[in-house]
């Protein structure tokens, strides 16, 4: 049988030949792409006062939330300066209603520094992108993790759980940094690199930034499922066509 399975990640492959063995063969590791957007230079023109750090996503356990707001204690008993924004939550619910059920009474003394967005669509989201400095991923487990190549894109420096999609993207201390999952004290110490030192914060945004657009952008991706076709139809060189390309942003989408 010529038949490919597509893989977002090497750890995602290695599942598939734990659960499905004799597999492995026909497992070929694509990803997944992000558009290109415009960004100024903003990393280097900012303000260099207190960083805002960034969380997106559902507020649920393998997210890493609980961990994140243990870290949130850590991190301004050493920096009270730093403020974190948490965005999205449960779908429809306000972020109002996701304090109240997430935020706990120690850390009540410091609600002018933690923001909790609520569900925000796209392009609200976007607006969070461009005011924040550094992106935490403390999730426990994630096949991918299309937040993170946002967030290389907005030019954040990056500091993600070192598992899955995340420890493949990143290359740590060079396009962002990694921490040990479901390690609040782990994770607190990520933050507290990048929000220290502005430098170096910087150079990890700046070279994260880079390395999505030569490796992750559309094209690229696009590329590599090319490949993958030719495998099984060789000298097809336009059977990924526009089509095509609609339909891998389809499937990003919904990952």
């Amino acid at each position: 049988m010529r038949a490919r399975i597509i893989a977002l990640t090497r750890s995602e492959r290695e599942l598939l030949k734990h659960y499905c063995p004799g597999v492995e063969k026909r497992v070929r590791v694509v990803g997944n792409g992000i558009e290109d957007i415009a960004i100024a230079s903003r990393v280097k023109d900012r303000d260099w006062g207190a960083p805002i750090v960034l969380f997106s996503g559902r507020f649920v356990e393998r997210k890493g939330i609980r961990e994140l707001i243990e870290a949130i204690s850590i991190v301004l008993a050493q920096a009270p300066a730093v403020r974190f924004v948490l965005a999205g939550g449960h779908r429809h619910c306000t972020g109002a209603q996701m304090e109240s059920w997430l935020l706990p009474p120690r850390l009540y003394p410091h609600r002018e520094q933690i923001t909790f967005t609520g569900w925000l669509t796209p392009r609200e989201m976007e607006k969070w992108y461009r005011a924040a400095d550094i992106l935490v991923v403390p999730s426990w487990y994630e096949p991918f993790g299309m937040v993170i190549l946002e967030g290389m894109l907005h030019g954040l420096a990056v500091a993600a759980s070192a598992v899955g999609g995340p420890a493949e993207i990143l290359d740590h201390g060079r396009t962002g940094v990694l921490f040990v999952p479901r390690d609040a004290a782990a994770l607190a110490e990520a933050v507290l690199r990048l929000a220290k030192d502005p430098d170096d914060r910087v150079r990890i945004a700046e070279a994260g930034t880079r390395d999505v657009r030569e490796n992750w952008l559309w094209s690229r991706i696009v590329e590599k499922m090319r490949r993958v076709y030719k495998e099984l139809v060789p000298g097809a060189c336009s059977v990924v066509t526009s089509r095509s390309t609609a339909a891998l942003h389809a499937l990003a989408d919904a990952a």
